[in-house]
């Protein structure tokens, strides 16, 4: 399998380190090299090359993609353009995480190491999940979303798309992000993010 790593930032080189924990079983297995719009140091650092822009890329047989772009909406921006050239995206799940065997997976999704994912959860598509992220039952996370490390959310709390939620933050029970919203470093949502705005604090509140 050719990996392709949409992204070449440091996120980007976070990936290439869990892809290789996630395959390293697999003889076949190899990171053919890296997307970016944009200027890249990547290959001077010992990495695999820049392949070209993603608009410009052609799919070839063998190649599957994860997205490693943390900005919530450039990253669906991007992979839909993958998407429309017919690319398949592959989960990377860290072998120490813990997840419950009635979890539902999206594609394209990362779920890094020491993450505890308890009964029923849904996580959708193209969601990225740093280290020591605790999930309780039945919580349900949309599309696109970016889960920092060291947050906490209790049973039945829910994300939508394109949410962002920051390190060491924590949601209660049946607390609710809203679309495109965002939790502060360390806040407490004790309630709902509104669409598409900022919470921070102790309780959350908007800013």
């Amino acid at each position: 399998m050719n990996l392709v790593i949409i992204g070449a930032s440091g996120l980007a080189r976070e990936v290439y380190d869990l892809a290789h924990i996630c395959f390293s079983d697999s003889p076949d297995f190899k990171v053919k090299g890296f997307l970016s719009d944009g200027p890249s140091n990547i290959e001077e650092m010992g990495y695999p090359p820049v392949l070209g822009k993603v608009d410009e890329y052609v799919v070839e047989s063998g190649d599957y993609f994860f997205c490693a772009i943390g900005n919530v909406h450039d990253r669906k921006k991007t992979v839909e353009i993958i998407l429309s050239k017919g690319g398949e995206f592959v989960n990377l799940i860290h072998p120490t995480a813990i997840i419950s065997p009635s979890v539902k997976l999206g594609k394209g999704i990362a779920i890094k190491a020491f993450c505890s994912i308890a009964s029923d959860v849904e996580i959708g598509s193209f969601t990225y999940l740093q280290s020591s992220v605790i999930i309780g039952h039945d919580v349900q996370f949309g599309e696109y979303c970016h889960v920092n490390s060291f947050s906490f959310f209790a049973g039945n709390s829910k994300l939508e798309n394109l949410c962002t939620v920051n390190a060491g933050a924590k949601l209660i029970q049946k607390a609710l992000v809203e679309e495109g919203g965002t939790v502060g470093m360390g806040s407490v949502v004790l309630n709902k993010v509104k669409k598409g705005t900022t919470v921070f604090g102790v309780p959350a509140k908007r800013i």
